[in-house]
């Protein structure tokens, strides 16, 4: 696996539990750790209870590619080293949960070579789970549409076997 891992959040929520999400993330940062800034970082935001960097993320280091909100849906994206934040999804899975308790989190993953892709859910019960795949590789398809005709076939087929609409 490359270093960079590219990791989709979507969680469907109460308005209240997404304006609490959008609220947090447009009050913190992702610069360096410990922070440097007037905001707090967001380890300390979703952060688990650990004292090593890698136990409270789940990964080396982990940037806010961007996010945004649409009626109930609250969208995430993070670049992390190797795999998702495992540890950090499930911090914010956990206080989303005392919001909503009907809040669905699922996510897409890839590295940079998509070796592998994957999808993980965390259930209402706080379980976390993820199937993944190493798809046909890019340089041995000989379509055009690498991403729609590969990619995205094996996406939708990891999210029908977890039960993901």
């Amino acid at each position: 696996m490359a270093n960079v891992c590219r990791t989709d959040v979507k969680i469907v929520a109460s308005k209240e539990a997404i304006d609490f999400l959008y609220e947090k993330f447009e009050n913190m940062n992702d610069g360096k750790y410990p922070n440097e800034k007037d905001t707090p970082h967001i380890v300390d935001v979703f952060g688990a209870d650990a004292e090593n960097f890698i136990d409270k993320v789940g990964s080396k280091w982990i940037t806010i590619y961007d996010y945004s909100t649409y009626k109930d849906e609250f969208e995430v994206s993070f670049e992390s080293a190797w795999y998702p934040p495992s540890d950090l999804l499930k911090e914010m899975h956990r206080q989303l949960m005392a919001i909503d308790p009907d809040a669905t989190f699922t996510a897409r993953y890839w590295d940079e070579a998509y070796d592998p892709i994957g999808v993980l859910k965390i259930t209402d019960a706080g379980q976390y789970l993820t199937l993944e795949t190493e798809p046909e590789p890019e340089d041995e398809y000989e379509g055009e549409w690498y991403w729609d005709d590969v990619i995205e076939v094996e996406f939708q087929r990891l999210e029908s076997k977890l039960n993901i609409a």
